[in-house]
């Protein structure tokens, strides 16, 4: 429910948003990063409590590519949803943070990270942390290949408690 559709979403979009700013990388040069934030509504359920809440916060995007003369490719895009107050239909009130980093080197030996993480916080009427409601996730992958294409790392890590 949760991560299915918001991984699918995020695929999608990031996907998309990826091919987009690579096909402007033709010549062998850094491209010019580029920046864009604007508001974003965002609705989503705390799996920890099953409360449904919503708001609207500021999404930042920050892409850059660079393509070297010896052909090498870098490429970095950031996501970040930020001074997210969301409520739930009853009035209880998140600060959510949501995160969406991926960077990858193609240069004989290559490499790809990937980072997503979501933090909803829920604060208590008298604005006090409350235990056990709060909702963290992450997921963090990394390989890296050598000029033969063998892989050489390997790495994924998922949070294991996200109900704290």
């Amino acid at each position: 429910m949760f991560r299915g559709s918001r991984c699918a979403f995020l695929a999608t979009a990031i996907t998309v948003f990826a091919v987009g700013t690579l096909i402007g990388a033709a010549g062998a040069s850094a491209g010019p990063a580029f920046s864009e934030t604007t508001p974003f509504p965002y609705a989503n359920v705390n799996p920890c409590n099953g409360e449904a809440f919503s708001g609207t916060g500021t999404l930042h995007f920050l892409v850059s590519e660079n393509l070297s003369t010896s052909g090498a490719l870098q490429y970095h895009l950031n996501v970040r949803l930020d001074g997210l107050q969301a409520v739930t239909l009853s009035g209880k009130k998140y600060v959510v943070q949501d995160t969406f980093n991926h960077e990858f080197v193609f240069a004989g030996a290559d490499e790809d990270t990937f980072d997503i993480t979501a933090h909803f916080v829920r604060v208590g009427e008298d604005g006090a942390l409350l235990l056990g409601d709060d909702f963290y996730e992450f997921l963090r992958t990394h390989i890296t290949a050598n000029a033969n294409g063998i892989v050489t790392a390997f790495d994924v890590r998922t949070n294991a408690m996200p109900c704290q």
